[in-house]
């Protein structure tokens, strides 16, 4: 797939930027450390979205090595929250899945399958997470 549209582009650079601040700690060391801690190989995922909800509670959605989707919601202060953890929401995906006939790659999910599937477009304006 050709990156001809500003919106494609801009959707890669922001997976690919997500992914590597989780997986460096950039982003909150605590959240990479709740990732691993709940068996996350950072290594072999992608992380289209992140975000901060509260002082130390974070949401976000991640691909693993296996094309999985899962959302998580990460309390990092450490208390013990029943939301709290990681749901596989592969099977509700609908056209955030680029098999889905109305996919769209400026989601960022889509563009984080795509990625963990090779379908990685070309030119890459910046590495593919490896």
């Amino acid at each position: 797939m050709e990156l001809a549209k500003n919106s494609h582009r801009n959707t890669w650079r922001n997976v690919c930027e997500h992914t590597h601040r989780i997986r460096d700690g950039a982003l909150e060391p605590a959240l990479t450390a709740w990732l691993v801690a709940h068996g996350i190989t950072l290594a072999e995922c992608v992380f289209p979205l992140v975000r901060r909800c509260d002082e130390q509670l974070y949401t976000g959605t991640l691909v693993d090595g296996r094309g999985r989707v899962f959302e998580y919601l990460a309390n990092l202060a450490g208390a013990e929250n029943d939301d709290d953890g990681l749901d596989d929401v592969t099977l509700a995906l609908g056209p955030k899945c680029p098999d889905h006939p109305r996919h769209d790659p400026c989601d960022p999910v889509t563009m984080a399958l795509m990625i963990q599937r090779g379908l990685a477009p070309s030119p890459v304006p910046e590495p593919v997470p490896a």
